[in-house]
Formats: structure tokens, C-alpha cells, sequence
């Protein structure tokens, strides 16, 4: 298993090493590369992250609320059941979720949206939200470590089972009826993680008007 995730370390390092240290459009990077922001981005689209930068004091409800929703899209498996109707997102989930993807150490509270009790955020249990996913538009490095650049944000039918790395062209000649629409632009900057090298973590998300 340790040989395993070290291979799989690296491949991954081995990605985010090889990205272009300068402005480039989405067609300029490969695949993979495209693959991989595409779903780093889609982390922060899905959840419904608000405009935040880094030079302002970020509340702690964007960070609680990504925390909670990321966890209840992507970590299903670690969920409470608390009843049929409820989810129980658990406190030192959503502290790791935030750390993992903004490097921020934080004491997870209660927001605004999302109340905590007993450890635990409990959430009411959904079905047949919207899909929403985010492209990479543009991608430039500044040489410090820091990288700036644009991501398109989307949204599509909860049934949608079309390519989320595709395009329009794709979109409609596979589901002419289900073709997913700009939702907004987010320009974003980023760096390494301070704690995983091989990772990036979000340090502004502003959307454009």
C-alpha cells in the first residue's frame, strides 16, 4: 500500500511540476493537466464558494459552509445518520476539508447556514440538485510559486452524464437536450500546500462581472 500511494504521489507531483510556468489558454495545457485543474476547480464550483480574497479577512462561514457541502457531495461514506431525513457532517471532517483545500487551519463553528451540535453539522438530506462543475480557462504562473488564471463554472441537469472536461460541440451532439450553461467566471490564484507539496490550495476567488 506505501509503494502504492508513493506512485501515485508522484504521478500526481510529477503533473503539477510539468504545468506551463506562463499565461496559457485551456487548449495550451494537455489533458491531464486540464483534467486535474478542472477537478481542483470543480471542488470550490460545486460547493457554491462565494468571492473571497486573500488580502481581506475571509470569513469563517465561507470556509464552514465549503467544509460541510464538500463533505456531503464528496465523503458520503463518512456521514452520521442521524435519521431518515438528516446527515450529521462531522467537525474534524470539515476542519480537514478546509485545510486540504485553502490551507487554513481553522476552528470549525456554527455558521450562518449550518448549525453545530454535539460535533456534529446536521444537514437535511437531498436528491436532484443541479450538477455544477468548473474548466479551466486561462492558467499563468508568476514565478514565486504563486499561480493566477480564470475558471469557467457550469451547470447542467442532475442527470447529465455527458464529459465535464468536454465542450459545447461535445455537449450538444451527445445530449442536445441537456447541454450545460456558463454559470459564471471566477478569476482565482493559487499556491502549494503547505503541508503536501503536491497540492495546490485557493487563495482568491473572485467572480467577474
Amino acid at each position: 500500500m506505501k509503494k502504492l500511494l508513493s506512485i501515485v504521489f508522484a504521478s500526481i507531483l510529477g503533473i503539477l511540476l510539468t504545468l506551463p510556468a506562463f499565461a496559457v489558454g485551456r487548449a495550451d495545457l494537455s489533458a491531464a493537466d486540464r483534467d486535474y485543474l478542472d477537478t481542483f476547480f470543480s471542488n470550490f464550483a460545486e460547493a457554491g464558494v462565494e468571492s473571497f480574497v486573500v488580502n481581506n479577512e475571509i470569513p469563517r462561514d465561507i470556509f464552514v459552509d465549503f467544509g460541510v457541502r464538500h463533505n456531503l457531495i464528496n465523503r458520503q461514506y463518512d456521514l452520521v445518520k442521524v435519521n431518515e431525513g438528516y446527515w450529521g457532517v462531522k467537525k474534524e471532517a470539515v476542519e480537514a476539508a478546509v485545510y486540504k483545500y485553502f490551507g487554513h487551519r481553522i476552528k470549525a463553528a456554527s455558521s450562518r447556514q449550518y448549525k453545530l451540535t454535539n460535533n456534529l453539522y446536521i444537514v437535511p438530506k437531498s436528491s436532484g440538485e443541479a450538477l455544477t462543475f468548473a474548466q479551466i480557462a486561462e492558467w499563468d504562473a508568476d514565478g514565486n510559486g504563486v499561480w493566477h488564471g480564470v475558471a469557467n463554472v457550469y451547470v447542467a441537469s442532475s442527470g447529465f452524464t455527458g464529459n465535464v472536461h468536454g465542450n459545447a460541440a461535445e455537449w450538444k451532439k451527445a445530449e442536445p437536450h441537456d447541454v450545460p450553461r456558463l454559470k459564471g467566471r471566477y478569476s482565482f490564484t493559487v499556491t502549494r500546500s503547505p503541508s503536501d507539496p503536491g497540492r495546490y490550495v485557493l487563495c482568491d476567488w473572485l467572480e467577474l462581472p
